[in-house]
């Protein structure tokens, strides 16, 4: 997902570090010693995030000149890839750039950059590209005090807005790389994919809140691996699980506030089970163009009259003293305009058979 949102000059510091791996003999890099001296490359270029928050944390051109020879031997060139594939990261510089989406999205940036990049590597602090930019007299709490106030320079395509989506913790972006490690160390028997099960290891691993209750219900890491070498092959095929294909016609959507929403949400997945079971299914959600609304979702299945489902819902706003009304499914906004009715408390009480179908919605 990280990649989604990665600049130009992002993309272009991770591709420089790959071919510099590539030269070494190691197609996939896993320290961040060599993106750090990729993103040094880019010193020159006044669009670069990174160098530009060197700079404003005091790094000189001549002490970035020794920094990088510091990090690579003399033979080595930062000149521009020329390979178009995604280089393929692992080990510490997955972390890196794990926690760099992190930042960037904490700090609301439109973009994954190279000043991201820094700061991840300067969080992380565990390899030799974080204590060479230390004892230049860069620390992370700087960097992360400049890179507040540094404007955006870099280019990104503006897929998906980087600004809108939530902020993973630190112990999120530890994930991905981890399940990849542990799918290595403990590979399912015929199977070798990354599984759920496989984030599991990696949540036990981490002093995390996730780690915390794992052990408050009795659950270490040595159990998880003990369970998967055991039962992984018959576990995992929990994992090929896919939504079932929800029917396309004979829909009813109704319009009900976010009060009554709540309360039917509650009480629908409260029995979710047995109405799947009859074959019942139901969504909830709003409508862009009609957002002062919440909306209900109801196919009634085969075996349930959609007038059982109708007055469940109707039952619960006139119940919390709401106006409800009701539109067919699928309609266009002038349609569902001209079918809006208003049923309010005092309206007629369904057939027996009706009221006793809907108890057991409502409990």
């Amino acid at each position: 997902m990280v990649g989604w949102y990665l600049s130009e000059q992002a993309r272009h510091a991770l591709r420089t570090a790959r071919t510099l791996a590539r030269d070494r003999g190691d197609p996939a890099p896993g320290s961040a010693d060599l993106l750090l001296a990729a993103i040094l490359g880019q010193w020159d270029d006044e669009h670069a995030g990174g160098p530009a928050l060197l700079r404003a944390c005091g790094l000189t051109a001549e002490q970035a000149s020794q920094l990088a020879a510091t990090l690579l031997p003399a033979a080595d060139t930062l000149e521009a890839p020329t390979a178009a594939a995604e280089p393929r990261l692992i080990g510490g510089l997955r972390f890196v750039l794990d926690q760099a989406y992190r930042i960037a999205a904490e700090a609301r940036a439109p973009y994954v950059g190279t000043e991201h990049l820094v700061v991840a590597m300067l969080w992380q602090d565990t390899q030799a590209a974080a204590h060479q930019l230390r004892r230049h007299g860069v620390s992370y709490a700087q960097a992360a005090d400049q890179l507040a106030t540094l404007p955006h320079t870099e280019h990104a395509e503006q897929i998906d807005p980087l600004e809108a989506v939530q902020v993973p913790t630190p112990a999120v972006g530890w994930l991905h790389e981890l399940a990849r490690q542990q799918a290595e160390q403990h590979p399912i028997e015929g199977d070798r994919r990354v599984s759920t099960l496989h984030h599991l290891l990696a949540l036990a691993m981490l002093p995390t809140a996730a780690n915390k209750l794992l052990a408050e219900l009795g659950v270490s890491h040595q159990t998880v691996v003990e369970r998967l070498a055991e039962e992984g092959a018959r576990l995992i095929q929990a994992d090929n699980w896919r939504p079932q294909e929800l029917p396309v016609e004979g829909w009813e959507e109704f319009r009900v506030t976010d009060q009554e929403h709540e309360v039917i949400r509650g009480r629908f997945h409260a029995v979710n089970k047995e109405l799947g079971r009859r074959g019942v299914r139901f969504m909830f959600g709003k409508r862009d163009d009609d957002p002062e609304w919440s909306l209900v979702r109801i196919h009634p299945g085969q075996s349930v009259s959609t007038h059982v489902w109708s007055w469940t819902v109707s039952s619960v706003a006139c119940r919390n003293r709401h106006t409800f009304r009701r539109v067919p499914w699928g309609s266009t906004r002038p349609e569902r305009d001209r079918h809006r009715t208003s049923q309010r408390v005092g309206s007629p009480q369904p057939s027996g058979d009706t009221r006793a179908s809907a108890a057991g919605v409502l409990g």
